[in-house]
């Protein structure tokens, strides 16, 4: 799966959102339904998609997080998820975070480093 760059921040329980947000490492990755913010239509919408959030922890605070999102569906629609585009992670009926798209696919550290 296509992973891209996210800019998250997290809501605070006092304005609705989480008490606290997730963990956002290990495994399994934390996955929510998401919401672009700019899409048409009734929500919640006849077909849902969750993304799989994993946070970076060098380049994060508690709330703001840069992490590697992807889509957990092989068939959910990828292209979605373009630089600058933004979008609401949602628990349910409520929104718990706000993003943002900040880069296109890249590789894995891993495979960056060897080549």
């Amino acid at each position: 799966m296509d992973k891209v760059r996210a800019a998250v921040e997290w809501i605070p329980r006092e304005q609705g959102g989480r008490r606290e947000p997730p963990l956002g490492v290990g495994s399994p990755p934390y996955a929510s339904v998401v919401r672009f913010t700019d899409a048409a239509g009734p929500w919640p919408p006849p077909t849902a998609w969750s993304l799989a959030v994993e946070k970076d922890e060098a380049f994060s605070e508690p709330y703001r997080w840069i992490a590697d999102v992807h889509f957990v569906a092989d068939q959910a629609p990828h292209s979605s998820l373009r630089p600058g585009r933004q979008f609401d992670l949602y628990e349910g009926g409520r929104c718990v975070a706000h993003c943002r798209v900040l880069a296109e696919s890249f590789a894995p550290r891993a495979e960056a480093a060897a080549g």
